[in-house]
């Protein structure tokens, strides 16, 4: 069946044609018997056609190719279905947690939250509906562009079938001043249509070479696969260029290293990450590689022998990292060549062991510290560590029995590294021992991540896991600890921690390529929304009983790069999960508390007022006190509460200024302990002038 919105324009489109040809025929026959037109007479030139608009995905230099000349600041958005796609998925997402808490801690806030999704949605679905009608294709980007340095000057430029029609689309977006703003279509630019907010700013606006803008982003933005980018942009402020990919299950934002941050990137050597073999899949670590010949500028190289060897052998490669199975938290570094390392637990028992050994813990009854060196097996490889150890500390048994550690440090030489062990006894520390390589490991970071530590462009890396979050050990742990606190709900604590549910890590790091410091942060969620697993990732992180479907999410992919996150949500990891996530979240923490810190150690201890100095009595009155204190050096006033009476000491009727009543009782003049002198502000009183009153007892009353 035709369409009946078709029919009329397609018959009229035909009569059209029958009657041009019709016509064109007459035209020919009538063209015989005109008389015939001079040789040298010239045809009207041919009407311009327009180019035809693109269609398809715009490139990064096209859109580039929009941005003003000289802009002092841009975004521009490769694909805002992509980012349009994403604030859907994480509105839905994070609706049922956000709600189930609100609910449970502000129901009088439950209303406005639901009317706020609801509104985004519908939003949302408007947004859709709107670009549709303006004939905007998202694919083709929106550039967003200043046309001064001052920035107050904006003008936006994005795909559509006219000028009319991208007004009517600011203004079903309810952009703000959307009914005075102008458009235009963008001159040499088919297909796009630029919007300021007056003619004066459209007729500044002056696309640039997209080419040289690309350089710079390139520049800027080493080893990042602009390409592949969502947003991209530059901000004058602070120099810096930017852009947002958004991977399946995460988004990850890179930032230029601004020129504030040059002396930390110079610190860093990007390079192979060695020592994240020592990092299971699954921990959270912070490793870093550090550039020697920088250090040596800041005195390493100072050193004096017999230590300078040790230092030489050192690789500028750092690592601070968690373990799960054993529980402990570990700090490495990296040394060419471990020789010299052997005497030193020895060398740190001969001059600490006297102090610390088998001494107690202050303010710990029954406590007794250990500081000795031990030896520690590494399979058939034993070396010396020293141990620190305690023994008689209340809290041990509930440390060991909910987190897995015991009251155990240690220090050796092993694999390549100084390590530092705290948290496994003798029997476990080891256990915590590198793995064949660190592919296990990269394999689980973000993908941008991964790729820049395989080709050694890294210098920094934090990674922390938030699946611990969400393991049965730690909800077993906050309903043990906080069970006695006023006001704890178990369920509460429970969807508060449900809001997080769907976010897997946070990632940042600091990458080198071509002199050039990048800065990069990344989020990565549980699943996503591109594959089975991911889906079914997520469904579990939203289930009634996660334990259990993370726990069959874990037996179907067996190999996925993924596995630790679910056996850590199923609770397969145990309390070491925990620990081994824990890791950067305690060195940052303990990072802030210094340098929160700081200014109160700097400042030095505060400065105590002297108090005023009291003026001496006259040379007569002091030698007949001192005469008087001789006398009754024997008779000490009691601690106790005292029985003797003491008379009230009035204001003195002299010339001199007015002293208040003093509201210490001092004894009566032949009982004067040694303190006897009344305090009078430093005014000389006259006792011959002091009114006597009647003595008023003092002391305990019956």
């Amino acid at each position: 069946m035709s369409n009946p919105r078709l029919s009329l324009p397609l018959s009229t489109l035909v009569l059209l044609v029958a009657c041009n040809q019709a016509s064109s025929g007459g035209e020919e026959k009538a063209a015989d018997t005109k008389a015939v037109a001079p040789a040298d007479s010239k045809a009207p030139p041919a009407p311009a056609v327009a180019a035809p608009a693109p269609t398809g995905p715009a490139s990064v230099d096209e859109l580039l190719g929009l941005v003003h000349d000289g802009a002092s600041s841009y975004v521009v958005f490769k694909a805002p279905d992509a980012l349009l796609s994403l604030a859907e998925t994480a509105a839905s997402t994070f609706e049922q947690p956000l709600t189930t808490l609100v609910g449970a801690t502000s129901p009088d806030q439950l209303s406005r939250l639901t009317e706020s999704f609801a509104l985004f949605k519908h939003g949302v679905a408007d947004a859709k509906d709107a670009l549709a009608k303006s004939g905007t294709d998202l694919a083709r980007g929106i550039v967003v562009t200043s046309t001064s340095l001052s920035g107050d000057d904006t003008v936006i430029t994005f795909s559509a079938s006219s000028a009319d029609a991208a007004k009517g689309l600011l203004a079903a977006l309810k952009i703000p001043d959307a009914a005075t703003t102008e458009c235009q279509a963008t001159a040499g630019r088919p297909g796009y249509v630029t919007c300021a907010k007056d003619q004066p700013t459209l007729a500044a606006y002056k696309p640039g070479d997209g080419k040289a803008a690309r350089t710079r982003l390139n520049t800027a933005l080493p080893a990042v696969a602009i390409d592949d980018l969502a947003l991209f942009g530059y901000v004058t402020d602070g120099d810096v260029h930017f852009g947002l990919d958004k991977p399946a299950g995460g988004a990850t934002l890179h930032v230029s290293a601004p020129p504030d941050a040059k002396d930390m990137v110079t610190t860093l050597a990007p390079g192979q990450a060695d020592l994240l073999k020592f990092a299971p899949a699954g921990t959270g670590f912070l490793w870093m590689k550090l550039d020697l010949d920088e250090l040596k500028k800041k005195g390493l190289n100072e050193v004096p022998p017999p230590f300078s060897a040790t230092v030489g052998a050192f690789t500028g490669e750092v690592l601070f990292g968690g373990s799960a199975d054993p529980a402990a938290l570990q700090a490495r570094f990296g040394f060419s060549d471990t020789s010299s390392l052997a005497p030193l637990a020895d060398l740190a028992v001969a001059f600490g062991g006297p102090m610390i050994h088998n001494k107690p813990i202050p303010d710990v009854p029954g406590s007794k510290v250990s500081f000795k060196a031990e030896n520690v097996s590494f399979g058939t490889d034993k070396v010396k560590a020293l141990h620190l150890g305690a023994s008689g500390v209340p809290q041990a048994k509930a440390l060991a029995d909910q987190l897995g550690l015991s009251l155990d440090a240690w220090v050796f030489p092993a694999e390549g590294t100084l390590a530092a062990v705290v948290g496994a006894d003798a029997t476990k520390v080891g256990l915590v021992k590198a793995a064949a390589d660190s592919e296990a490991t990269i394999a689980a970071l973000p993908p941008a991540l991964a790729a820049s530590l395989r080709a050694g462009e890294v210098g920094f890396v934090t990674h922390v896991p938030l699946d611990g979050l969400q393991s049965p050990a730690l909800l077993k742990l906050l309903d043990g600890a906080l069970a006695s606190l006023p006001g704890y709900s178990s369920s509460t604590a429970r969807s508060a921690l449900n809001v997080l549910a769907p976010l897997s890590s946070t990632t940042m790091w600091i990458s080198e390529h071509q002199n050039a410091g990048v800065i990069h942060f990344a989020v990565q969620a549980i699943g996503n929304t591109t594959d089975e697993e991911g889906k079914a990732a997520l469904a579990a992180a939203a289930s009634p009983d996660p334990a259990k479907a993370f726990t069959d999410l874990a037996a179907k992919y067996p190999s996925s790069p993924r596995i630790t996150a679910y056996q850590t949500r199923a609770g397969q990891g145990g309390a070491g999960a925990l620990v081994g996530g824990s890791a950067p979240a305690l060195l940052l923490a303990a990072g802030g508390m210094a340098a929160f810190l700081r200014p109160v150690i700097d400042a030095g201890p505060p400065v105590v007022a002297e108090p005023p100095v009291v003026a001496e009595p006259p040379a007569e009155e002091k030698k007949v006190e001192e005469k008087k204190v001789e006398e009754k050096k024997t008779e000490t006033p009691k601690t106790e509460a005292p029985k003797t009476e003491t008379p009230k000491t009035e204001t003195p009727k002299t010339e001199t200024p007015k002293t208040e009543t003093p509201k210490t009782e001092t004894p009566k003049t032949d009982e004067t302990p040694k303190t006897e002198t009344p305090k009078t502000g430093g005014l000389k009183i006259d006792s011959s002038k002091v009114e006597r009153v009647p003595p008023k007892r003092v002391g305990r009353s019956e």
